[in-house]
């Protein structure tokens, strides 16, 4: 047996001649020497491993180089000996480079990404070889005079448009600016409308036709960087959350990473990092909690001490999210006071609009989130009830945040035990729900509905399955 084994390569397992004795196969035994010189070449799919995606985005190079040595399409883990030996560098030298902090320098961060062969299109930075070549100007059509915003949005919508980014063509006539306005305040004045319609329609309906004007934006400010690159980062985010909040996940990473991107290029940091709270908000959502807190924490350690208190405030309730999912309580404490903080210090200065929607009411309803998570479902549904009184008396047309609170609030009752009353809570977000289109709220809607499977015999909860059932049936039915 063992002679026998001892006549195939170890590597592929091909016959070997009578006189090798090497153990491997002549290719091999090149592709072993190619190895120890440089990176070898890989398919596409090589990148696509959440580890190597996380630590993409979290813009250091050290924990792309771990996430490559460890890469399953390898066959083992790389040693560091040998991938340091690509760039000179010894095991230890490469040993810092992983644990240590990001590497700042952009030659070093332009050889790194040479040496490992990371595509161009995956990098926070860009390749002075691999900048795309600038698109011939195309023109473009008319659009209605002055901002009014119905025309605006039915416009957006309208099926002679460009397919989507995601879709199966890609625009090539980018966009005008507002009469009267440069690019960049017309991206700014969109923005400004789809928050609020994000607040009283939800992802669903929203999602395509932002998508499809940043898609045709992209084109605009590859041909003139210099007028709108941050509002369309700042839309590129937007379209992200209405993703998200659509429940399209690799859609929504996209365009966070777009963000990313383009924060890195216009030097915004707040952006860049809210684009990772973002991501790290998605993983919360998807249940990967490992992945979450990594990101969460990566968001705040990345900011400086230019960010707005707004800004230090979401990011604390996006890494309080994720310590609760992974069971620290006492952190998510901390780090919600922090936040609180933060917000408590706001108004003393100007504050980016993306970071809007943070007011006294998401900060209690965060709270309450977290406090739910962590199993203190008391304290939990105090911090809800306050979120949603704040809401009726302040902004009773964030329909969907209300439908979101209301569906939090039942999962509290219904721990405690208290089925009648979470049934009454989530029978008023479920009337609310059906003005609204969020794949995401009505899957929490769904977690409940499920969650009362042991009170099948309970009247309140028989009655709410039938109601949740029909509201949810499909034509036909």
């Amino acid at each position: 047996m063992d002679r026998a084994s001892g006549r195939y390569c170890r590597s592929c397992g091909s016959r070997l001649a009578r006189d090798n004795a090497a153990g491997s196969c002549a290719p091999c035994q090149r592709k072993q020497e190619q190895l120890r010189l440089q990176a070898p070449v890989v398919p596409d799919h090589f990148w696509q491993t959440d580890e190597l995606r996380d630590a993409l985005a979290s813009w250091h190079m050290g924990r792309v180089i771990a996430a490559y040595r460890r890469n399953p399409w390898h066959g083992r883990v790389l040693a560091q000996e040998l991938v340091g030996g690509w760039a000179d560098l010894s095991q230890v030298q490469l040993s810092r480079i992983e644990s240590g902090p990001p590497i700042k320098d952009l030659d070093r961060l332009m050889m790194w990404a040479r040496t490992l062969r990371i595509p161009a299109h995956l990098l926070w930075f860009q390749l002075p070889e691999q900048r795309p070549a600038p698109v011939a100007a195309a023109p473009t059509p008319p659009v209605p005079a002055g901002p009014d915003l119905p025309a605006l949005l039915g416009s957006l919508t309208a099926g002679r448009l460009p397919l989507a980014a995601g879709e199966t063509r890609s625009p090539t006539i980018g966009i005008s600016a507002f009469e009267g306005m440069t690019t960049g305040q017309s991206a700014e004045l969109l923005l400004k409308l789809f928050l609020q319609l994000d607040d009283e329609l939800g992802g669903d309906s929203l999602y395509l036709p932002l998508s499809r004007y940043v898609a045709r934006m992209a084109v605009t400010v590859e041909q003139d960087p210099g007028d709108g690159l941050l509002a369309f980062g700042q839309l590129a985010q937007m379209t992200g959350w209405l993703a998200l909040d659509a429940d399209h996940h690799a859609q929504a990473r996209r365009y966070f990473t777009t963000t990313i991107y383009v924060a890195h290029e216009s030097d915004e940091p707040g952006l860049a990092a809210s684009a990772l709270g973002y991501m790290s908000l998605q993983e919360t959502y998807r249940g990967r909690r490992g992945p979450a807190l990594s990101l969460a924490q990566t968001a705040l350690a990345s900011g400086t001490a230019g960010l707005t208190p707004l800004t230090k405030t979401m990011l604390g309730t996006r890494l309080a999210r994720a310590q609760a999912g992974v069971g620290d309580q006492d952190g998510c404490r901390r780090t919600l006071d922090a936040a609180r903080t933060d917000f408590e210090a706001a108004g003393h200065r100007d504050e980016p609009m993306w970071v809007s929607y943070v007011d006294e009411v998401e900060v209690a309803a965060q709270e309450g989130a977290c406090l739910l998570e962590l199993g203190q479902t008391g304290e939990a549904a105090s911090a809800l009830t306050q979120a949603i009184g704040l809401l009726t008396q302040r902004t009773p047309h964030r329909i969907r945040d209300q439908v979101h609170y209301l569906s939090r609030l039942a999962k509290c009752h219904l721990k405690a035990g208290d089925v009648e009353q979470a049934c009454q809570t989530a029978a008023d977000a479920l009337s609310l729900s059906e003005a609204i289109g969020s794949t995401r709220v009505a899957l929490r809607l769904k977690e409940f509905a499920d969650g009362l499977e042991p009170f099948g015999t309970v009247p309140a909860a028989r009655d709410f399955g039938e109601r949740f059932r029909l509201a949810t049936a499909g034509p036909g039915s």
